[in-house]
């Protein structure tokens, strides 16, 4: 650990100006191409013009390896770090509200300490627009009320459980489940206060078809490689962003015990189950209690959201 952070203050010591490191990279002319080719700007309502979601290459899907990843990401890449200041900016300025500093200074941390590593896939302006929707939904719908434990299913860099910590939902902690071991270092690595704060945040790499409903026994590797001592809770409410990604939903769905609060987003378009409309969305996941069902529209492509009571 003592050579990763020598690296941060040698980088420390050498910063340069934005304008001499796109010198260096020779990006300029592909900034303004860019800009050329800016799409027109999105307006505040619920029909969003066509922007690309940058996945240009999916992430590496990868075992967690904290020591490697560490190592492996911190190496210095001025055109991946330039690369990822550009997506957080973007994501940034499409998030709705304006969010508090936090995130910012997370996204900040993260890029800064981890140059050599591609956050475009959790980092845009459509994640953006979703995780907005998401947590404006969530806060009209449970208000108040206790939400004990918090699972996301399909959690990312923990960008969303990120924006949770930032609304006034009342829970215990905030768990953030992903088969990529990527996901965990980076998630954690954002969330390192909360996790340093008896773990009110964790990541861990686990397939959710291996999550206890009822009561789960949380176990996960830690950063010197070994198992962290088990240890029982039980999840308030679970929030699945993954649905289009799930070819067996319907198994899944069978696992969550009655009562159990949900927050389910599904989608159109080139997913491996993609939903027709909201009406077919919603009879798939019937509910004892709904207290929202939306749609919203970005592009040439619609998201479909529940939340409520299995």
């Amino acid at each position: 650990m003592s050579n990763i952070r020598e690296r941060r203050n040698r980088r420390a010591a050498n910063i340069k100006k934005n304008d001499e490191l796109y010198d260096e990279v020779g990006v300029t002319d592909l900034i303004e191409q860019e800009e050329l080719d800016e799409e027109p700007e999105i307006t505040e309502t619920i029909n969003y013009k066509r922007v690309s979601r940058r996945r240009e290459k999916p992430l590496a899907k990868l075992d967690y390896d904290y020591q490697d990843m560490a190592v492996t990401y911190s190496k210095e890449n001025v055109a991946q770090q330039l690369g990822n200041y550009r997506q957080a900016m973007e994501f940034l300025t499409h998030i709705t509200p304006p969010i508090e500093d936090k995130l910012t200074d997370r996204l900040k941390e993260i890029i800064y300490s981890y140059p050599n590593v591609d956050i475009s896939s959790f980092v845009n302006k459509e994640n953006a627009k979703v995780y907005s929707w998401i947590t404006q939904q969530m806060q009209h719908a449970f208000g108040e009320k206790y939400l004990g434990a918090i699972y996301v299913l399909g959690g990312g860099m923990g960008i969303l459980p990120a924006m949770l910590f930032d609304t006034r939902l009342r829970f215990e902690n905030i768990r953030s489940f992903d088969i990529n071991g990527v996901c965990q270092f980076l998630a954690d690595e954002m969330m390192s206060k909360e996790l340093l704060a008896d773990w009110r945040f964790k990541a861990t790499t686990q397939d959710l078809f291996n999550i206890g409903y009822d009561e789960h026994t949380f176990i996960t590797q830690l950063q010197n490689g070994v198992l962290s001592n088990p240890f029982s809770e039980i999840p308030g409410t679970l929030i699945n962003t993954n649905i289009s990604y799930l070819k067996n939903y319907k198994d899944w769905y069978k696992m969550i015990p009655d009562m159990r609060r949900l927050v389910l987003v599904g989608e159109t378009g080139d997913v491996p189950k993609p939903f027709a409309s909201s009406q077919n969305f919603n009879k798939q996941f019937p509910m004892s209690f709904e207290l929202y069902t939306g749609v919203i529209t970005y592009g040439d492509k619609q998201y479909y959201m529940k939340i409520g009571y299995k």
